[in-house]
């Protein structure tokens, strides 16, 4: 399976944010990713967060999700985009899910004994769920962590999980989930999950423990160049 990825393209009308966020170039920098991804032959998009960012009006941040969404669909691979926690601030799972036509977390994916778990992380400390106008980025978590010490193991073959926020311990900690020790451990104990794909923290980083490979990808719409990756697993 060959998979094209990017994140946090954080799409919107604004041109730049933050300093070095060049939002509204977020467009044209996922166009020449969907084109290297389709002369690459890719069988599988992965957004892994923060396609889009917020805007003064709603209008506006639900056209911008379906422009940039059509440019994902036009591409005929299939493609999966994960909720980041500027999507959630503008939609819900389900709005989100209705303006982009976009399959999203959480989702299982197996083919071949290999499988592509894909995680919600979109939630408080608390166990609540971000909605609309109500995230904080610093503050996130994976409430059916335990869940996953009984589904890995019946899981035969090699796992790949993806999530927005981070797990990986090299990452600051307010980039990462407040349980993200204990998801680790899990992971580790299963003997399946081979990596972990992540975006939110924008430079990126990579880091191998305990037999598990941790990517963090670096963030499209920072600085001028773009960034998108291909992996085949």
């Amino acid at each position: 399976m060959k998979i094209g990825f990017f994140t946090d393209a954080h799409y919107s009308s604004q041109s730049v944010t933050c300093g070095v966020r060049y939002n509204s170039r977020s467009l044209e920098k996922v166009q020449h990713a969907v084109a290297a991804f389709q002369e690459a032959g890719c069988d599988l998009i992965v957004c892994l967060g923060d396609l889009i960012d917020r805007e003064m009006e709603h209008t506006q941040e639900v056209k911008n999700l379906q422009v940039i969404s059509e440019v994902l669909r036009s591409s005929k691979i299939r493609t999966i985009c994960i909720m980041g926690n500027h999507d959630a601030f503008a939609f819900t799972p389900e709005e989100f899910r209705d303006v982009s036509k976009l399959e999203t977390a959480p989702l299982l994916i197996s083919e071949d004994s290999k499988h592509l778990l894909f995680l919600d992380t979109c939630y408080f400390g608390t166990g609540v769920h971000y909605a609309p106008g109500d995230t904080d980025w610093t503050d996130t978590f994976l409430p059916e962590a335990e869940q996953l010490r009984e589904l890995l193991p019946a899981l035969q073959g090699e796992v790949w999980v993806l999530m927005h926020q981070n797990v990986d311990p090299s990452v600051p900690q307010n980039h990462s989930l407040a349980n993200a020790r204990q998801v680790r451990e899990i992971l580790e104990e299963s003997g399946r999950v081979r990596g972990v794909w992540q975006g939110h923290y924008h430079p990126g980083i990579s880091s191998y423990v305990n037999g598990i490979a941790y990517v963090t990808f670096p963030a499209m719409c920072e600085k001028e160049e773009n960034f998108y990756c291909i992996q085949e697993i």
